[in-house]
């Protein structure tokens, strides 16, 4: 695992990005992804995680395994317990989807990106940042 301690890793590029892949259709990113997410569920979300994931976090970026991705989130999640959860947007086009979601934990809020891609008939994620939002 190549998990290291984070710098100031602009997001700028990312959610470029993002704005490229959504379209105006109705499609809605898997609820599923959304649902593990609002109750802080590292297990659940660990299912649609992609072999290798790149996770960017507040104090760890790096690729690593989904059995990896998985301890390092749920480190995440009982150090900041959820108390809302909620996707501000998303897209889709082809086979990849995105969403932005507002995650909050106590008085502090964070910003979910997911970037997922289909394969076979299932959603993996692929990246997965989360990043503190100071407002």
């Amino acid at each position: 695992m190549n998990i290291q301690r984070s710098t100031s890793i602009s997001g700028k590029i990312v959610v470029a990005l993002f704005l490229m892949l959504s379209t105006a259709g109705h499609a809605q990113f898997p609820s599923a992804i959304v649902q593990a997410t609002n109750a802080a569920d590292a297990d659940e979300l660990s299912k649609y995680f992609n072999s290798k994931i790149e996770l960017v976090l507040p104090e760890k970026t790096g690729v690593c395994s989904d059995a990896q991705a998985k301890l390092v989130l749920n480190e995440f999640f009982k150090k900041n317990p959820v108390t809302s959860f909620r996707v501000i947007h998303q897209g889709i086009r082809e086979s990849s989807s995105f969403a932005i979601g507002k995650y909050q934990s106590g008085s502090t809020n964070y910003r979910f990106y997911f970037l997922t891609k289909n394969k076979d008939s299932k959603t993996y994620i692929h990246q997965l940042r989360i990043e503190r939002q100071d407002d």
